[in-house]
């Protein structure tokens, strides 16, 4: 018994396919991924007349393969877990003035300013448990479902650097104790409706 799952939640689109690997013990694996970016430039003022633009690089692309169980034979609630694999575990900022800043009298030209790149980066291959509604294989043809989960990305590291009247500061012995607040900072959660196509019953 195989299905092929459309999802679409907070990582983004993504397909899967899912074999039914055990119709009495209700365990299916599945492989497939998802994928979303976002890279148009933002503006914030910081004075009347006074911008600067921030360039993201925001990619989530995950391949992951795990497996679905349903501990109920009534019932669609099931629980997931797998392994994937992130070929972007970075999110990078570059920041630059479009004009003169001024921040409380002091003016800066975009010379000044010059360049930021500033990123957080986390380790490539990420662990996922979840949980949901909707049974492996539809009863019919098509089916339904929702799938809440998180994802482990491991401890991020803080990448910067820059030019301009920044390198007159002591900004980079800074960076470990940013390291050190954002620790935490290791989870992905994830929601996803899930459209499920039977190929075989």
């Amino acid at each position: 018994m195989q299905s092929i799952n459309l999802q679409l939640g907070t990582t983004g689109p993504g397909l899967f396919y899912t074999h039914l690997i055990s119709r009495q013990r209700r365990l299916a694996f599945r492989i497939g991924g998802q994928y979303i970016a976002y890279q148009k430039p933002i503006r914030v003022k910081t004075a009347p007349d006074s911008y600067i633009t921030i360039d993201p690089d925001f990619v989530i692309g995950t391949a992951q393969a795990g497996l679905k169980w349903q501990p109920f034979q009534r019932g669609a609630f099931f629980v997931a877990a797998g392994l994937g694999y992130t070929w972007h575990p970075n999110l990078n900022f570059v920041i630059t003035a479009e004009n003169k800043l001024n921040f409380d009298g002091l003016e800066l030209t975009p010379e000044d300013v010059g360049t930021i790149n500033l990123g957080f980066r986390w380790h490539p291959v990420v662990g996922y448990i979840g949980w949901g509604f909707g049974r492996i294989i539809p009863r019919r043809r098509f089916g339904v479902g929702f799938e809440m989960g998180m994802y482990y990305l491991g401890r991020p590291s803080v990448e910067l650097t820059y030019e301009g009247f920044l390198e007159t500061t002591n900004l980079d012995e800074q960076v470990p104790l940013v390291e050190q607040n954002l620790s935490n900072y290791r989870y992905l959660p994830a929601i996803n409706l899930t459209l499920s196509y039977a190929l075989s019953r």
